[in-house]
């Protein structure tokens, strides 16, 4: 085996070591400020008692369908990026990587959507049982809340940041989150004494550092992809296709329109879901009915109104699609 494993670095490859460390480098570092925020974060929820609870219970809920998201949408697409990167179609690679951002907001605003409406049934489904009692499920509940107005800048984060790798520009995304690591610590010491749960104003800090990370690195790619495209020395193929633009307007109206009609579904579905504040299974099922069962038609109504909630978004937003307009020949 060390045959075969055994590493070997040859002069000739200097170029490309050296490449791949200016990669690597910033990536750890900024990798790094995401647990160090992280660690700040429980630095901060010390000072209260079950905050930092609160906070693990909350993570843990947004966390899973973020991870799952985030590679979803970003692993197929990562060698179309270094692709278009390598072979400079600058053009290309700002409509792929806009095409992914829109994405992320497609799929992860009915999910905010969603888990805002459904944040109580949804903790209570996955976590209230033996010490996690119903007054545990009232304070994780608006932290979730909270934590679930994130997921559209924590899946678009994750698409910027690749961008950047993909060009061989890893410093950009460390030095924006060596920023945001300090402004994270400055918001978590104001806003967690201002808010009456404090768990909520260290989540909401996270939230907010979250969005103005995404929009400064947006910003900085926006000019690097204008700055590359001006400096190219041969001409592009789809020059003409840049001041176009991506259709950002036209998107984001239709996905307020869309997100609009979510939420008054999903304001309607809560008064059929939680009727009077309890679990409608809670409600048809006599007492005798095994906890078990009920608790797998607790997690499958929760499912259906995810479900039913994207449906709902996707539906609306295709509806608003305006119509292409013909030419006469």
């Amino acid at each position: 085996l060390s045959e075969f494993f055994r590493p070997r670095l040859r002069l000739r490859d200097w170029t490309q070591f050296v490449d791949t460390v200016k990669i690597l480098v910033p990536t750890a570092i900024s990798s790094t400020m995401l647990q160090l925020a992280s660690y700040t974060d429980l630095w901060f929820a010390s000072a209260w008692p079950g905050a930092a609870a609160t906070m693990a219970c909350a993570a843990l809920l947004i966390s899973a369908p973020v991870g799952l998201l985030s590679n979803v949408i970003i692993v197929p697409r990562m060698p179309l990026l270094a692709q278009q990167a390598a072979d400079q179609q600058w053009p290309s690679l700002k409509r792929t990587c806009d095409g992914m951002l829109q994405t992320c907001v497609s799929v992860g605003l009915p999910l905010t959507l969603t888990l805002i409406a459904f944040a109580s049934l949804a903790v209570e489904t996955v976590f209230q049982r033996s010490a996690f009692t119903a007054e545990s499920t009232s304070l994780v509940a608006p932290v979730a809340m909270v934590y679930a107005l994130g997921i559209p800048w924590f899946l678009c984060r994750d698409v910027v940041v690749r961008a950047f790798y993909a060009m061989g520009r890893g410093r950009v995304p460390a030095a924006t989150s060596v920023v945001a690591l300090t402004l994270n610590a400055l918001l978590n010491a104001a806003l967690s004494r201002r808010m009456p749960v404090p768990a909520i104003g260290l989540v909401l800090s996270t939230v907010l550092v979250s969005c103005m990370s995404v929009l400064v690195l947006y910003a900085a790619l926006c000019r690097d992809f204008r700055y590359f495209q001006y400096f190219q020395t041969t001409a592009s193929a789809d020059e003409g296709a840049w001041e176009g633009g991506s259709g950002w307007r036209p998107f984001l109206v239709r996905t307020l329109l869309a997100s609009g009609a979510t939420a008054l579904y999903c304001k309607a579905l809560l008064q059929v879901v939680l009727p009077s504040g309890h679990s409608l299974i809670l409600r048809l099922t006599p007492p005798f009915f095994p906890a078990s069962l009920r608790w797998l038609l607790d997690a499958g109504l929760v499912g259906a109104a995810f479900a039913s909630s994207w449906l709902v978004y996707f539906l609306a937003f295709s509806c608003t699609k305006p119509k292409a307009q013909t030419t006469a020949p």
